[in-house]
């Protein structure tokens, strides 16, 4: 039951977000929107941005779930599902980036994408060091993942500001076709560069 009604608190903040501001959007609001008092909403949130802050990092999870990068191409599954999601759920990303301001939201999606291409580099610097024996140190790795992070963020921002087309889904698989097989290449001269072999 406590489940039920925190997922009823949830959805219907979501949908209240498909019209409302973010910013303008109260505990009032959502209680009577799903039925429930005051009380029963601070059992589970302390307030409207805590819910906030769950349901993005909740969202993030099923947005990459680790099965995904035990694929040959996590990335590319990563980036067409991301598209897939935006395209769905525009109005609530777009909404949300109203909310938060260009740099928080620009912020957060780097946070957002950093664990699953740190992930993948993880994928790519292990074939590399089994076909070549050619490795990335810990430092070089988390450089490569705060790289890619922020041009998958600039890229959405730019998205919801309408420099990237209206279509996220057309967008990512463009940024797929234009990706592939570049990452390794760039990890690939990074760890010829450093010279990191095993001996």
């Amino acid at each position: 039951m406590s489940q039920f009604t925190k997922k009823a608190i949830i959805d219907s903040f979501i949908e209240l977000s498909q019209t409302v501001p973010i910013e303008k959007i109260s505990v009032t609001m959502i209680s009577k929107h799903c039925g429930i008092n005051r009380n029963t909403f601070y059992y589970y949130f302390q307030d409207v941005y805590s819910l906030m802050e769950e349901l993005i990092y909740s969202k993030s999870e099923k947005l990459f779930p680790d099965s995904m990068f035990l694929e040959e191409n996590g990335w590319i599954s990563s980036l067409r599902f991301m598209g897939q999601y935006a395209k769905k759920n525009e109005v609530f990303i777009k909404n949300l980036y109203q909310s938060m301001g260009r740099d928080a939201f620009g912020d957060y999606m780097s946070d957002l994408a950093y664990q699953p291409a740190r992930r993948q580099i993880d994928r790519y610097v292990d074939n590399m060091y089994r076909e070549e024996g050619l490795t990335l140190t810990r430092e070089q790795r988390d450089v490569a993942a705060y790289l890619f992070a922020k041009m998958f963020s600039e890229t959405t921002v730019d998205w919801i500001r309408g420099k990237r087309g209206d279509d996220p889904a057309k967008t990512m698989e463009q940024a797929i076709v234009m990706m592939d097989g570049i990452a390794e290449h760039i990890l690939h001269n990074m760890a010829k560069e450093s010279g990191k072999k095993k001996n």
